[in-house]
């Protein structure tokens, strides 16, 4: 097992994405933090959990708003105190709203850059605080090919994301003397149902297709699986790197 022992938190955990690292994490000998704003959603999935044979030294959920500085501090500290020091964190938690630049209202700005960014920044200096104390640790976050391309009708999203890769790197920089790795996911078109609550036309996801060279929407366990790999030792000498997971998309951008 990849992860044997490590105590890992992942944001966002609710969502597709979320909720299949933290199964892929737990498959991997790892404990695990599920933290996400939707509790409803979290009890459901605990108890699947529960159903597959985890316990509550094995994994826990925790209600939490990555936007508020606050909410994930708790959080993190109910992560140490629960599971034991952290190892690795996943900075998942994020939102996307298809809106023309000309009519993207001032509300969608604000609240993407408030969850997608400022969240990812509150959670990773937690988080980092923590790790600097046992001189080790893995920072994943969740950018996106929207963090190195442009898509119309997504400026705060493109946005968020592009800002999450060079709070990625700077993290790699500052943190290396501390032994703490940190490096981004940069997922292209998931099956996740996240593109149809942005409010895309399913005739849009659709043509999708026609750009990815491998023909098919990823699946989010393949992304998960590019999160074991980033959060276990396999990748000791690796940071700063934004991990691709798009089917060949950008290859022909």
């Amino acid at each position: 097992m990849q992860l044997e022992g490590k105590v890992c938190a992942v944001t966002g955990a609710a969502g597709a994405i979320g909720f299949s690292i933290a199964q892929e994490f737990l498959r991997e000998g790892a404990r695990v933090a599920l933290i996400d704003i939707d509790g409803a959603k979290l009890s459901t999935l605990l108890q699947a959990l529960r159903q597959e044979g985890y316990s509550e030294r094995d994994a826990f959920v925790w209600e939490a708003d990555v936007g508020q500085q606050l909410s994930i501090r708790d959080a993190l500290s109910a992560v140490t105190r629960i599971l034991g020091p952290l190892d690795v964190i996943v900075a998942n938690a994020g939102i996307a709203r298809s809106e023309a630049f000309l009519e993207t209202t001032a509300h969608t700005w604000n609240e993407t850059l408030r969850i997608n960014l400022t969240g990812v920044f509150y959670t990773v200096q937690e988080a980092a605080r923590h790790m600097v104390a046992q001189h080790a640790g893995s920072i994943i976050t969740m950018s996106s090919t929207n963090g190195l391309m442009a898509e119309k009708n997504l400026a705060a999203y493109n946005a968020s994301k592009a800002g999450i890769m060079l709070l990625t790197k700077t993290l790699a920089i500052e943190l290396a003397p501390y032994g703490i790795r940190a490096n981004a996911l940069n997922p292209g078109v998931i099956d996740t149902g996240l593109a149809q609550k942005a409010g895309l036309p399913e005739e849009e996801i659709q043509g999708y297709l026609s750009k990815i060279p491998l023909g098919r929407l990823g699946q989010p366990r393949e992304v998960a699986r590019a999160a074991v790999f980033l959060a276990s030792d396999a990748s000791s000498y690796i940071t700063g790197h934004g991990l691709v997971i798009d089917g060949g998309q950008l290859a022909e951008e």
